[in-house]
């Protein structure tokens, strides 16, 4: 069946129109509740989805493939530059230690499930899996970032993208309902729930940074910087030899753009954020996750119902190791709620959940977040790379 709506710039259009339409709704007073269970991530992803289905957008087009080449580096770009890893580094041993075996529990749980499931997985199971690790390492973003890099089919691609939001709210609402037994798990563990109060100490010394209306000069400073730092690591990663299956060329231009973006956030040019980069980052991202959502078809996506139990196996062992971390260090399950959810759900859950836990050290969650975001990408492609060894 042909679609209705062809012409790479009327599908812009509505791929923009329905970003923007997602994102009014969603501050609607009475729709609150609705976007708290389904936030506008979710539904800026389903929709061109089901309009796909529907036949009124195709689920190929040009105009896909240039927003992801161009515009995915370039959000990077905005999303990084103001990566406060100073901040991070004065987290604490605790947080960076849980975190670290979150994020090492992700990536083993892809290689076991993997190594479980492969007698019912496709061929290309690899990329997702790296996917997969990507955004429960990161973020959305990183998913994106590691599936696009490694040329993981759209439908695959939506299918982890799904198993994130089944899957990972699942395991949300799980740390939820932990947070209610927290002061009887630490008088078991024994854990010593002063290393929150010194974090939050440490953290209540930041001075918060001032934030400005975005001027000419700074929209067109971040525009120019995106743009130029984009088309540089192209052409770099271009000239450069393939190595494997997961380093080609447009792979080292998303590790060399990521570690540029990185070094600038170390220079006053992090100050950026306080006029809005990330915000303007997130825009170009969403409307990218919603040309991602277009190339899906939902007839495809349930043909591979066992990306879920996938997902369920990589929670689990992210689970075990996390709390095995939580256990030796004796340190409180407010870690493990805060590591666990900054993996799994990233920048818009994980405050969430550990101001659940702990109201004053919602940043906790937040900058764990951050330095999930900041590594997300290079583990998806770690991880993909050791699964095609595995699937060679």
């Amino acid at each position: 069946m042909a679609a209705l709506i062809k012409d790479p710039v009327f599908l812009l259009a509505y791929l923009a129109g329905v970003v923007g339409l997602v994102f009014q709704v969603s501050r609607v007073p009475r729709l609150q509740g609705l976007f708290d269970r389904l936030p506008a991530l979710v539904w800026t992803f389903f929709i061109p989805m089901l309009s796909t289905s529907a036949g009124l957008i195709p689920d190929e087009s040009p105009l896909y493939r240039a927003l992801a080449r161009y515009l995915l580096p370039a959000c990077l770009v905005l999303l990084l530059i103001s990566a406060e890893l100073k901040a991070i580094a004065r987290l604490g041993r605790t947080a960076l230690v849980v975190m670290a075996a979150g994020c090492l529990g992700v990536a083993l749980g892809c290689v076991a499930a993997f190594l479980i499931l492969r007698p019912w997985l496709p061929a290309e199971a690899w990329k997702a899996a790296g996917a997969l690790a990507g955004t429960w390492i990161g973020g959305s973003a990183n998913l994106i970032a590691v599936g696009t890099t490694l040329g993981l089919s759209p439908e695959l691609q939506g299918i982890i993208i799904i198993v994130d939001t089944v899957v990972g709210y699942t395991w949300m609402g799980l740390l939820i309902s932990f947070a209610a037994h927290q002061d009887r798990f630490d008088r078991w563990n024994g854990a010593d729930r002063a290393v929150m109060d010194g974090v939050g100490a440490r953290l209540a010394e930041r001075k918060a940074k001032a934030s400005r209306p975005m001027a000419v000069a700074d929209a067109t400073l971040m525009v120019g910087l995106a743009i130029v730092l984009t088309a540089a690591c192209l052409w770099v990663g271009g000239v450069l030899p393939p190595v494997g299956r997961v380093l080609n060329q447009f792979s080292w231009a998303i590790l060399l753009l990521t570690s540029v973006a990185l070094l600038l956030s170390l220079t006053p040019l992090s100050r950026l954020e306080e006029a809005g980069a990330s915000t303007l980052g997130y825009a170009g991202f969403y409307l990218l996750l919603a040309s991602v959502g277009a190339q899906g078809d939902l007839r495809k996506v349930a043909a591979h119902p066992q990306f879920v139990l996938f997902g369920v196996i990589v929670i689990a062992v992210h689970a075990l190791l996390t709390l095995a971390a939580i256990r030796l260090l004796r340190a409180p399950l407010f870690f493990f709620g805060a590591a666990s959810q900054a993996c799994v759900g990233g920048y818009s859950s994980a405050p969430v959940v550990a101001a659940i836990y702990h109201p004053a050290l919602a940043p906790v969650g937040l900058l764990l977040a951050v330095l999930g975001n900041v590594i997300g990408t290079y583990a998806g492609l770690l991880v993909a790379q050791v699964l095609s060894g595995l699937a060679a």
